[in-house]
This record gives C-alpha cells, sequence and structure tokens, in this order.
C-alpha cells in the first residue's frame, strides 16, 4: 500500500485513529497527485487551507518510488493506476474528485480515460496528454552522480548540485527528497527505478480503446511554462469534452508554488460550482 495523509478542518488526521472522518465519501473529497520527484507533503499547505474553508476531504498521495515508499524495481503509469485503484478500494472510496500536477495530472488523465468510475471532477495542473522529448541530460542522472556518502548536510547537497542545477528553486524542491537514515543522508525516492521508467513518464501511454470523458474537466496552467500550450487544447478535448483552460499568470511549471492564491482559487472555485 502507498503512503496516504488525510486533512480534514484544516489539519492533518491519523485515518488510523479516525475512521469515520472518511464517511464523507463520493463527491466530497479530493485526492491530489504529486509530480515527479514530489511527494504529498508538498501539497500540506494547500490541503490545510482548501479542507478549512470547505466542507472537503483531501488526501494526498505519495506515488510509487517516492514519498519514503517501499521501492519498487518497476515503474510505469500503469502500475501507478493499480496503486492508486488499490487505495481507493481500501479507503472505500467509490468516486472522488482528482488534481494532478505534471506526472501526478497525466497518471490522474489516464485514470479518468481507464476507470472512469473512480472519477467525479479532474483537475489537471500544467500537463498535458502528449508526449514529451526526453532531456538531453536529465535531473535523475544529476541526482545520481551525487555522491551521498561524502554530504554531511542538505546544505552541502545544494551546493554540489548548484553546478549542474541553476536554479535554487528547483535545488531545493529535489533536496527535500534527502533523509538521514543511520547518520548518512539517502534518497527517498528510487532514482534508478525512476530513470529506467523515464521513457514511459514522458510519453502518454493513451488507452488501447479511448472514449470520450465527459467529467468536468479544468486544465489550470502557468502562463510562462511550456509545458502546455494553445495547440495542446485540441487535444485535451479529443479526450476531455467538458474541459475548461485557465491561465495563471506571471507563474512556470510550478504555478501552485509561484502564484499559489490564484492557483487555490482556481481550484476552490472549480470544485464548488
Amino acid at each position: 500500500m502507498i503512503n496516504f495523509q488525510v486533512y480534514k478542518n484544516g489539519v492533518s488526521i491519523d485515518y488510523d485513529y479516525d475512521y469515520e472522518a472518511l464517511k464523507i465519501f463520493d463527491f466530497n473529497t479530493l485526492f491530489i497527485f504529486h509530480g515527479l520527484f514530489g511527494r504529498g507533503k508538498n501539497w500540506q499547505t494547500f490541503s490545510k487551507l482548501l479542507t478549512k474553508n470547505e466542507e472537503l476531504i483531501v488526501i494526498t498521495v505519495d506515488l510509487r518510488n517516492h514519498g519514503g515508499n517501499v521501492f519498487k524495481k518497476n515503474h510505469s503509469y500503469s502500475l501507478m493506476m493499480k496503486d492508486i485503484i488499490e487505495l481507493l478500494n481500501y479507503l472505500k472510496i467509490k468516486k472522488t474528485n482528482i488534481l494532478g500536477h505534471s506526472m501526478g495530472g497525466k497518471l490522474a488523465m489516464l485514470l479518468a480515460l481507464n476507470h472512469h468510475e473512480y472519477v467525479n471532477k479532474l483537475i489537471v495542473a500544467d500537463i498535458a496528454p502528449v508526449n514529451y522529448p526526453i532531456e538531453k541530460q536529465n535531473i535523475v542522472d544529476k541526482l545520481l552522480d551525487l555522491n551521498l556518502d561524502m554530504i554531511k548536510s542538505r546544505n552541502e547537497a545544494d551546493e554540489l548540485l548548484s553546478s549542474s542545477i541553476k536554479e535554487k528553486f528547483i535545488r531545493s524542491f529535489l533536496i527535500q527528497n534527502l533523509h538521514l537514515h543511520e547518520n548518512k543522508y539517502r534518497w527517498s525516492i528510487n532514482l534508478l527505478a525512476i530513470k529506467e521508467a523515464m521513457n514511459n513518464l514522458r510519453s502518454f501511454p493513451f488507452p488501447k480503446k479511448v472514449e470520450v470523458v465527459n467529467n468536468k474537466t479544468l486544465c489550470v496552467y502557468g502562463q510562462n511554462s511550456d509545458y502546455v500550450s494553445n495547440e495542446n487544447f485540441q487535444i485535451f478535448k479529443n479526450f476531455f469534452s467538458n474541459i475548461s483552460f485557465s491561465e495563471i499568470k506571471n507563474a512556470g511549471h510550478y504555478l501552485h508554488v509561484e502564484q499559489p492564491k490564484e492557483f487555490y482559487n482556481n481550484v476552490r472555485n472549480f470544485l464548488i460550482n
């Protein structure tokens, strides 16, 4: 079972001790799927705010090979879908709203296309149902090159990565995945499995039999991001007939961090209307 965290009334709750809290099922839950190299905890502030202001239960998920989950050798969208369905069945949730960012957005779309019976409203954050090119030197290689045995602090890791990853924000985001284990820093993400799966993760594995999804869908994207373009809109509509688009000004790919208030308002308004 993959890791997850439940939020209600503005606080994080322990599912094991508060089973009754999840009795508000169906359209009153929101699952959040993070992006590549992310984790559910990245969405903690957002989840607390949303559940404080609305009668919603938010469940953030640590996707396969992320967030301290037990490492698995194989990694793909198909396997992540199986993980999510297992979790939904475990929680006895028959239908839920879903928000996914980047890799998590592709997973959310694929879940809606392949298992629409589980999905109510769908929110896709700064990603499109298209194949993206593989970068010449992927971030995963830069992280694998880091000699963790020589690192005594996250600041040291940041300094060593600064020569190959120039953006301070990206380095800080990645370094959150470093944790101390027996006085040594180790990655809480399975970099080797992710490296092997990169072709799958950068693609969009279309279902063999595609049925148009009529669920209310929102694509929210950053003005300065190159992950969603006007040319992608028709591709979205080929799969999601009831989709709307919302551009967030002065935001890039990490729009929920760069413009948190506007992103929050977009998601909230979409869910409650």
